[in-house]
């Protein structure tokens, strides 16, 4: 109870000095070097009273123009999840920006994985959200067999490689290679060989505040055995969203093929939110997740069943300050295997600051 309510302290101090640095900073454009920062602060209460380790993330995302048109990213990140403190980088590359026909950024280093509308939004202040991640990112899948690592239907992953972006009015085009496939489970295992996966993705614009995308990827993930070198995926992944007025409707669709040794299993799943301010200070917002994939049995003769995951997730939000924000929201959640529905409560509070 002492360090939960040392947790409001510091916020409480964090927003009060956002109010004054808002205040007294100059406005000031093309700037070479920039820190935005992320605190944040997440708890969670379910219907059992069963423990759940409260969460805080430490976001910095840096970017420095080192000559005109050229940029490097650094993204450090210090996360606590279910009672253990990670250290990631989720970015370190180099980006190159020019015109030529149409706008084109290249990339390399390493970089979040340039598929998924979940991508997009995976970080406390770009998610609306009461939980700051879309669930099927951070979701393993059922067991595939012990050939099989964790994987996920789509993922969280932050991969070393080449992109390339280009993207004009009414349209958006993107390639890349990278060493990580974007079904792996977000949490990079150690002394995995790594193998070359393609990614490819697109949308259309018709009109401001609609668009529609369309992305796909393939190649190999790595086995945690040594009797295979690699097992083979594909996944293709639609996405969409309509902003109007104060709303805005997003959703994605994703199916993966997945091989194993005990034959190839298809996954698929959607996510739908609604996000809708209600005034400049306070918005709502819901998410829904259902996930769906066959299971392998771990008994022998072993059989497959088909499990289904389902998530909603609905938010209240207010802005405190233009950098302080406290969220409380509900989580109705089934899981794979068990038939009861998990109900859980929460708060979340978040301050966020560009320093220069």
């Amino acid at each position: 109870m002492v360090k939960r309510i040392l947790v409001w302290v510091f916020f409480i101090v964090l927003g009060g000095s956002g109010i004054v640095a808002a205040q007294d900073a100059p406005a000031s454009e093309g700037r070479r070097f920039a820190v935005d920062s992320v605190v944040g602060y997440q708890d969670y209460v379910t219907h059992d009273a069963a423990p759940w380790p409260a969460q805080y993330v430490f976001d910095a995302f840096t970017t420095v123009e080192i000559r005109p048109h050229w940029q490097v990213s650094f993204r450090p990140k210090l996360w606590r999840t279910r009672g253990a403190w990670r250290f990631l980088i989720d970015q370190l590359s180099v980006q190159k920006e020019f015109r030529k026909g149409s706008n084109w950024r290249i990339e390399a280093g390493r970089f979040p994985v340039p598929l998924g509308l979940g991508m997009t939004e995976n970080r406390a202040d770009l998610n609306a959200g009461m939980i700051w991640w879309h669930r099927p990112y951070y979701s393993p899948l059922p067991f595939y067999g012990a050939d099989v690592p964790r994987l996920s239907l789509i993922s969280a992953v932050y991969p070393t490689g080449l992109a390339a972006n280009t993207s004009a009015r009414h349209w958006d085009a993107r390639a890349a290679v990278v060493d990580r496939s974007p079904i792996e489970f977000w949490y990079e295992p150690v002394g995995v060989a790594r193998r070359p996966n393609a990614i490819l993705a697109g949308g259309v614009s018709p009109w401001q505040g609609f668009r529609v995308g369309l992305g796909g990827a393939w190649g190999q993930f790595a086995a945690p055995t040594a009797s295979r070198a690699g097992l083979r995926y594909a996944m293709i992944n639609v996405e969409g969203e309509y902003a109007f007025g104060y709303s805005k409707v997003s959703g994605e669709w994703t199916r993966d093929w997945i091989e194993t040794s005990a034959g190839d299993r298809r996954p698929r799943g959607w996510t739908l939110q609604w996000q809708q301010t209600v005034s400049p200070r306070m918005f709502v917002h819901s998410r829904v997740s259902v996930l769906q994939s066959p299971e392998l049995s771990r008994t022998s003769p072993s059989t497959v069943t088909d499990r289904t995951f389902q998530s909603v997730d609905t938010t209240f939000g207010y802005r405190l300050t233009t950098g302080f924000t406290v969220r409380v929201g509900h989580t109705a959640m089934k899981s794979w295997t068990v038939p009861v529905v998990d109900q859980q409560a929460g708060v979340s509070l978040m301050w966020t600051n560009r320093w220069w």
